[in-house]
């Protein structure tokens, strides 16, 4: 039979044991530990979770994200053929943009900025910058193409200023009508296109400009300054350009042709496809 345990005397102090106290003691330490460890790792995730506000404000956005995929229209299946793209401008419907269209179009024999029949069944008018590099490209690229269309009387062009993509893009501009008062705006167009970087916004002065007028053949040089310079010419690119504005084109090469537009450069196939088609339809 066995002897059962002795128990333990109480302390000879007479305090109750103090083990239960320092439990508890260190309990509540182990919690505020893990505590502050929480809060530091929530503080640290927080930090590296991404950019800050300013961050994000400041870095340019990038381009490498591919775009969402477009929503299918209602009733087609989402795996339909795309649209097959248009290989010309499509003829205007609204009663309002045909009225514009055709009011900007002025047939005016004694335009000197115009080439080509007035009695020509299309007609293309263009707002253009000679700082403009796509201009530029449309002027080196496709109007040398379409010069068959003005010879056999199928086109004519009518320009228009739409003078903003620099700081001397209206003293070009003036330029272009100087040149036009002496029978020469078409000649000076080209030796001012060919000139130009299709890469770069070039910047004119006075000088440079009577430069292309005499490689243009303008006759009087000291004419054609004064006009450049004459505030009447000024004020006429100056309201050219406010109404190109008012019409809602903002940019430049902009085509009216008939009863289509264009905006933005387009290849000669495309443009030519166009005056083919308003031909057509004005036959």
């Amino acid at each position: 039979m066995s002897t059962p345990p002795t128990p333990t005397p109480p302390a000879a102090s007479g305090f109750p044991p103090q083990r239960s106290g320092n439990r508890t003691v260190v309990v509540l330490l182990i919690v505020v530990a893990l505590l502050v460890a929480v809060i530091v790792a929530l503080l640290l995730t927080r930090g590296k979770s991404g950019p800050s506000a300013m961050e994000a404000s400041s870095s340019p956005p990038t381009s490498s994200a591919a775009p969402p995929p477009s929503a299918a229209e209602p009733g087609t299946s989402p795996t339909a053929e795309p649209t097959p793209e248009r290989t010309s401008a499509p003829t205007l419907t609204d009663s309002q943009s045909l009225e514009i269209a055709h009011n900007e179009i002025t047939r005016d024999p004694d335009d000197p900025r115009a080439q080509g029949s007035v009695d020509a069944p299309v007609v293309m008018v263009l707002y253009s910058d000679f700082a403009c590099p796509y201009c530029t490209v449309f002027a080196q690229e496709v109007e040398p193409q379409l010069e068959d269309l003005v010879a056999d009387g199928t086109l004519r062009i009518e320009w228009r200023d739409l003078a903003q993509i620099t700081e001397t893009s209206p003293l070009a501009a003036q330029a272009g009508i100087a040149a036009g008062n002496q029978g020469k705006f078409w000649e000076f167009h080209d030796v001012v296109y060919a000139a130009a970087d299709p890469q770069a916004h070039p910047d004119y002065t006075e000088d440079s400009l009577v430069d292309f007028a005499q490689q243009a053949g303008v006759p009087d040089l000291d004419r054609f300054r004064a006009d450049m310079n004459d505030p009447a010419t000024a004020s006429a690119v100056s309201e050219a350009t406010n109404h190109a504005h008012s019409l809602g084109i903002q940019g430049t090469p902009f085509l009216i042709i008939n009863d289509a537009v264009i905006a933005g450069y387009r290849p000669v196939d495309y443009v030519r496809a166009t005056i083919a088609e308003q031909a057509t339809n004005a036959s």
